[in-house]
């Protein structure tokens, strides 16, 4: 969604699994929404300037009535139009690699396949589990 930003104001920093973060709150479209930075001087979401993100919606529950509300998150897109699905598709492809390689290991130590053969035969079960994949996907 695009959206264009009408104030960013600094809510508070924490530490995380992946180290210190801060907390912005995103006023859009006259909705506020959360933004989670690893930089305190973040310059994804700029008041006045037009912004790129994905909106999902996060659950808590309440310390003092205990019941379950909700709150947007914002996540900005990366630029390029690249997407963490591409990430995740390359390191898939990069599994399938190594699983068809050692396949083709085991039949190269059990005799069945010539050692010379070894990254032929690792290709050929490369692309037979993409199509594989891929008849998945239908």
């Amino acid at each position: 969604m695009k959206a264009q930003i009408q104030d960013v104001t600094f809510s508070k920093e924490w530490e995380s699994k992946y180290g210190k973060m801060y907390s912005f709150r995103v006023k859009y479209d006259d909705k506020v929404a959360l933004y989670n930075s690893k930089s305190k001087d973040q310059k994804k979401f700029v008041p006045g300037k037009e912004a790129e993100f994905t909106e999902e919606m996060r659950s808590y529950n309440d310390k003092t009535t205990g019941e379950k509300k909700e709150y947007p998150v914002i996540k900005p897109l990366l630029q390029g139009g690249q997407s963490n699905f591409g990430k995740a598709l390359t390191k898939e492809k990069a599994r399938y690699s190594a699983m068809c390689v050692s396949y083709s290991k085991d039949l190269v130590v059990a005799g069945r396949l010539p050692f010379e053969e070894l990254q032929t035969y690792s290709w050929v079960l490369f692309e037979l589990v993409k199509e594989m994949d891929k008849s998945l996907e239908s």
